[in-house]
């Protein structure tokens, strides 16, 4: 019979971008988006950890906000 993994989605302001596995001690981080290919197979403490630097390597990309005239 196989493993059950522990697995959690992953989502940014609605946005699905990955799912974080337990894998021992920790949780693999495995991308579904691309914006996040530089995550792919990192380990964090837990999925919440994830999905915060998920958030700031997203934010990151979109620069200051502007408003419109």
């Amino acid at each position: 019979m196989a493993a059950m993994h522990a697995s959690r989605p992953i989502e940014v302001e609605g946005r699905f971008v990955g799912v974080a596995v337990a894998r021992d001690a920790a949780w693999l981080f495995l991308a579904t988006d691309p914006a996040l290919e530089d995550l792919e197979g990192q380990t964090f403490p837990d999925p919440s950890e994830a999905a915060r630097v998920a958030r700031l390597v997203l934010l990151r990309g979109r620069g200051p906000v502007r408003a419109v005239a």
